[in-house]
C-alpha cells in the first residue's frame, strides 16, 4: 500500500481491502445499509410506473419523476457503497477520504485520513436520511398537499444532478474512476430531463438548492463535526432539512402555475383506460 508521507498522518491509497477494513467492528446497519438500497432500487424503479394509469405518459408526470429520485439514488448507492465496477466492497468512503476529502478538508491532516472526513456512521446518516427519509417524505408530502407541491420531487433532482456532476463526473475527468461515477452518467442525464419538466424557474432553483445543500451539509456541517466537535447527528438533521422541507418550500414558490396540466394529464389517462 502506497503512503503519502508529506502529511502528519499517512494518506493510504485505497485498495480492495480498504472498505472491508473500515467495516470491521462497525454496527450491522452501518455495514449493510447499502444492500438494503440495492434491494429497494428495482422496487422504486417499477412501482411508480405500476401505479401509473398510462406508462406512456408516466415520464411527464412530476409525481413519477419525483419518485424516480429514490430509485436512481438507490442505484447510485449500490455502486458507491455496496460494490463498485471493480467489485470492491464499500469503496467510496476510502476513495473519497484519500482524494477529494483530503484535498478539501485540511483538518484531516491532523485528525487522520482513514476515517476523515467520512466514517461509517456519518456515511450512514447522510445516505439513509437523504434518500430513505428525505426523498421519500418529500414525495409523500407532495401527494398529500398537491398543487405546486407536486413538483417538489424535481427539486431533489437538482441535488442529485449536482452530486453526479461535481462529486463524480468532474473528479473522474481529473482523477480517474471513482465509485459511483458510472451510474452518475445516467443520473446526471435523466436528472437534467427531470428538472426541465418543471420549467426554468424551478430548474434554476433546484440547481441552486443542490449547490447550497452540498455547501451547508458537507462543507459547513462536516467541519462543525470535525473541528468544532459537534455531534455527528448534525449531519442527519441537515440531510433531512435539505431534502424535505426545502424542496417543498421551493416548489411552493417556483413550481409552474399551470396546475391544471396535471389534471389534464389525469383526464387523458382516464380516457385511455378501458
Amino acid at each position: 500500500m502506497a503512503v503519502d508521507v508529506a502529511t502528519p498522518f499517512p494518506n493510504p491509497v485505497p485498495t480492495a481491502d480498504s472498505g472491508p477494513a473500515m467495516l470491521k467492528g462497525a454496527p450491522w446497519l452501518d455495514a449493510n445499509w447499502p444492500y438494503i438500497s440495492t434491494f429497494l432500487c428495482p422496487i422504486f424503479f417499477l412501482l411508480p410506473f405500476a401505479l401509473s394509469k398510462s406508462p406512456r405518459q408516466a415520464l411527464q408526470n412530476p409525481y413519477v419523476l419525483g419518485w424516480m429520485t429514490v430509485a436512481f439514488y438507490c442505484w447510485h448507492q449500490t455502486e458507491e457503497h455496496a460494490h463498485d465496477l471493480r467489485g470492491w466492497r464499500y469503496s467510496f468512503v476510502p476513495n473519497f477520504n484519500h482524494s477529494v476529502g483530503a484535498l478539501v478538508f485540511k483538518s484531516c491532516e491532523t485528525i487522520g485520513h482513514l476515517s476523515c472526513p467520512l466514517n461509517t456512521r456519518i456515511t450512514l446518516y447522510v445516505n439513509v436520511f437523504v434518500v430513505w427519509v428525505g426523498f421519500v417524505a418529500t414525495m409523500i408530502s407532495a401527494h398529500y398537499l398537491g398543487g405546486p407541491y407536486a413538483f417538489a420531487g424535481l427539486v431533489n433532482w437538482g441535488m442529485s444532478v449536482v452530486n453526479a456532476f461535481g462529486g463524480h463526473l468532474i473528479p473522474f475527468l481529473f482523477m480517474g474512476y471513482n465509485p459511483g461515477a458510472f451510474q452518475s452518467i445516467f443520473m446526471f442525464l435523466f436528472g437534467i430531463y427531470a428538472i426541465s419538466r418543471g420549467g426554468r424557474r424551478l430548474a434554476a432553483a433546484s440547481i441552486v438548492n443542490g449547490v447550497l445543500f452540498h455547501i451547508i451539509t458537507f462543507g459547513v456541517g462536516t467541519n462543525l463535526v470535525l473541528v468544532a466537535h459537534w455531534p455527528e447527528e448534525l449531519m442527519l438533521v441537515l440531510s433531512v432539512v435539505g431534502t424535505w422541507p426545502m424542496p417543498l418550500l421551493l416548489a411552493r414558490h417556483f413550481a409552474p402555475k399551470q396546475y391544471d396540466k396535471l389534471e389534464d394529464l389525469d383526464d387523458s389517462e382516464n380516457e385511455e383506460s378501458p
